[in-house]
């Protein structure tokens, strides 16, 4: 819970102070969204991540930022339907009253999913646009004036991986929580003959759908495209 002082406008959270002595820190609450589209026999799945650094007043009387927090807050599996009412119950997710304003989305756009990214265009449903690729690199390209981030499975799997051990992501608590976690302790890692790492997982119920879908929100938590930043103020002069 939010203490009662605290104003919230959009994704900035303002702990509002009269005296001109008090410097003014501003913190956040976002939400990041990843959806990872059905391919063959899986299913649509969707992860959220809540995001936020907290303003209080220390022992001095000084704002400051409490740590920040990244906790997986909802994962769902979506049944396969039409791209068509699958951009509608996307649209309806982003606007739902708890993230509407504070979200953002990261979509799977490899194969078929481009398709449906253009359909999201139709009904301005914000999003970034994701390419899985082999390996462990992140890159670029832009086709059409439309921008592609091209991430490595590798790279998206085990960052997940280390934030959850090191204790950056935590899982919250959540009707399908057992089943992400199964996902997340499914991934295997070998190494290839070509020498090149390798991880592949699942359970009985997906292909790793929800962990995906995690993963790739996770991902998008220290994009530019949602004004990721370290420390109290953002870099500027880089994107």
């Amino acid at each position: 819970m939010l203490d009662s002082n605290i104003v919230t406008r959009g994704e900035a959270l303002i702990l509002p102070n009269s005296d001109p002595a008090i410097v003014i820190k501003p913190g956040y609450r976002r939400f990041l969204v990843g959806l990872d589209i059905a391919q063959s026999i899986d299913q649509n799945a969707f992860a959220i991540i809540l995001d936020e650094r907290v303003p209080f007043y220390d022992e001095n009387g000084r704002q400051e930022l409490s740590p920040r927090r990244r906790e997986i807050v909802r994962a769902e599996r979506v049944p396969q339907m039409s791209y068509t009412q699958l951009a509608i119950v996307t649209r309806n997710l982003m606007l739902d009253a708890s993230i509407t304003g504070r979200a953002h989305l990261v979509v799977d756009a490899g194969g078929p999913g481009r398709a449906f990214c253009d359909l999201l265009n139709t009904k301005n449903v914000q999003h970034t646009r994701m390419q899985i690729v082999g390996g462990e690199n992140e890159g670029e390209t832009r086709e059409r004036g439309t921008t592609f981030n091209n991430v490595g499975k590798n790279r998206l799997l085990s960052t997940i991986n280390s934030a959850m051990h090191v204790g950056d992501l935590k899982i919250g608590n959540f009707p399908m929580r057992d089943d992400l976690r199964a996902e997340l302790e499914s991934f295997d890692t070998s190494i290839t003959e070509a020498g090149r790492m390798r991880i592949e997982g699942g359970t009985a119920f997906g292909h790793a759908d929800i962990a995906m879908a995690a993963a790739m929100a996770y991902w998008l938590s220290d994009h530019r495209t949602v004004g990721a930043h370290i420390g109290e103020t953002r870099l500027r002069g880089f994107w």
